[in-house]
């Protein structure tokens, strides 16, 4: 289901869609994807024996919780559909933390770095 979206974005990307176009063509492509996505996330609450301290329990909740939130590239053609660039960019900083800890001069730290 998700990698269904990520198609719908690459459609976005190779179409050069921006603005309103963009939006459009989410909300007429992705949006279906992403109803169908919560509404599973409902029926498997339904099923009996989901204990609440299963982790597939809580993955489930996490993102019923977080609709609204999950959803907002929906509706707004400049928000990403994940945070993936974000978290590439801050990556450097825990790499970092642990590369740095037996840097005892700065040149040494330079030169790992």
């Amino acid at each position: 289901q998700i990698g269904a979206l990520y198609a719908v974005e690459e459609q976005i990307r190779e179409g050069k869609l921006t603005g309103e176009a963009k939006r459009l063509h989410r909300l007429t492509h992705s949006k279906p994807q992403v109803e169908r996505f919560f509404d599973w996330i409902e029926r498997q609450f339904q099923r009996q024996g989901l204990l609440p301290s299963n982790p597939f329990t809580q993955a489930l909740a996490y993102a019923r919780e977080r609709r609204l939130g999950l959803e907002v590239f929906l509706a707004d053609p400049d928000v990403p559909i994940d945070t993936n660039h974000l978290e590439r960019a801050l990556r450097a900083i825990p790499m970092g933390r642990k590369n740095w800890n037996f840097c005892w001069t700065e040149l040494g730290a330079k030169h790992v770095g």
